[in-house]
């Protein structure tokens, strides 16, 4: 029972996300449009700050190691297996999933005890992992043939490209009868290839892939009332937040509005843990969730005040754990702007300001031909400086939207967010 719920989760899971997120510089259409959003949305590949994909952008080797990992299923851990790479340390953002892989044996180093984070890989060598992980052995190197250039392909790898392409786990686009073996791969095609994998673990070998995901029950946060839902699932593997939910964070600095543009980072931060209610611990203290300046209206006369969305990018735990979060706030429709006691103490205050400066202006006058005078010039002044300071207040440009540090903020899931048991 507990296997077919679980079957049943991952599938519900998968067929709600596939288009939900693609990036900002993914259009309608896009050639690996499916697979990058699948990618995007289960995790495996992430945005980047200002929202987009960057479809073209070559994959580096550490960034690959790590996006294969997650395509496995495997979650982010702290590793205890001793560094024996020269060009990386605990302080590389890739550190632990590097450790990983080379304790898993899923992609080795060099002779030299280097891994060469930073150098590309190319599509070649994915043939060579893809082939490295996967059961049996190929069948037929003949299969090579229906490509035109087939002979450009090194020697060392034949074997390893013909079995990647009999389980049809490569990519060979934009013309269909090209390989380009020896082309660096870019993040489209290896959204692409991470997609095949992922739909074909069967056909990965057993030491490689984590234990099957079973539903261990739901469970409940306490945070809103609100909120369309407070439930959690909770698998052996993950807390599956649905979406739904409501979250509180605080903003990680001050922000404001008048000096900031439409791309602007925002970033926040969950001062404490977050539990359940039945007590599982499903984000810890210090985590954040970055987002960026999505749209912005700057205050503008006649007592307008400024209006700012925003989107939410990621959420990264402080162990580097690192998935993608969409949400709104949920306050006036989503849009973050100055409260109305705010609005009214501004008016207030210039009100305040013209009562003043009217009253002193009245009795002044009225006091230079006759002082007996006085009352009558503050009959005058005080009505006339209110009605212009009002009249100021109201006509002025309105106020900026500002958060001071730890200032706290609602957000509604609008899909639901997976976080990973952390070890």
């Amino acid at each position: 029972m507990k296997k077919f719920l679980a079957s049943l989760l991952i599938f519900v899971m998968t067929a709600g996300n596939v288009l939900a997120a693609v990036g900002t510089d993914v259009s309608d259409g896009f050639w690996a449009e499916k697979e990058i959003a699948a990618c995007v949305n289960d995790g495996i590949i992430s945005l980047y700050d200002d929202g987009s994909f960057q479809p073209e952008k070559e994959v580096k080797r550490a960034d690959f190691n790590s996006m294969l990992l997650r395509a496995l299923g495997h979650a982010l851990e702290s590793s205890t297996v001793e560094n024996k790479f020269t060009d990386i340390n605990s302080e590389s953002p890739y550190y632990n999933d590097i450790l990983k892989s080379d304790s898993m044996g899923l992609i080795y180093g060099y002779p030299d005890n280097t891994f060469r984070p930073d150098a590309n890989i190319t599509k070649s060598e994915v043939a060579s992992i893809i082939s490295h992980i996967t059961k049996d052995e190929v069948k037929d190197v003949n299969v090579l043939n229906q490509f035109t250039d087939n002979k450009t392909i090194p020697a060392w790898v034949r074997n390893q490209f013909a079995k990647s392409i009999e389980l049809d786990i490569y990519v060979n686009y934009p013309d269909a009868q090209k390989l380009l073996p020896n082309k660096n791969l870019n993040r489209a095609e290896a959204a692409v290839i991470l997609y095949k994998l992922k739909n074909k673990l069967n056909a990965v070998k057993e030491e490689y892939v984590p234990p099957k995901e079973e539903v261990l029950g739901t469970e409940h946060l306490n945070i809103s009332d609100k909120a369309a839902t407070n439930e959690v699932t909770v698998t052996n593997m993950r807390k599956i937040i649905l979406a739904g939910n409501i979250l509180k964070v605080n903003f990680a600095e001050k922000y404001n509005s008048s000096k900031s543009d439409v791309g602007s980072a925002v970033n926040f931060t969950f001062k404490d843990n977050v539990f359940t209610k039945e007590g599982t611990l499903v984000i810890p203290a210090n985590t954040t969730l970055a987002g960026y300046v999505q749209t912005l209206e700057p205050q503008k006369k006649f007592n307008k005040n400024a209006k700012v969305t925003v989107t939410f990018k990621d959420l990264t735990t402080p162990n580097g754990q690192n998935v993608t979060v969409a949400g709104r706030v949920v306050d006036n429709n989503g849009v973050l702007t100055a409260s109305k006691l705010k609005t009214l103490g501004k008016v207030a205050a210039y009100t305040a300001g013209g009562a003043a400066i009217g009253t002193g202006a009245g009795v002044g006058f009225a006091a230079i031909p006759s002082p007996q005078n006085y009352d009558t010039g503050v009959a005058i002044g005080l009505p006339v400086g209110i009605g212009v300071g009002l009249i100021a207040g109201l006509v002025t440009p309105g106020l900026a939207y500002k958060a001071d540090t730890n200032d706290s903020l609602y957000i509604e899931l609008t899909e639901d967010l997976s976080i990973y048991n952390e070890q």
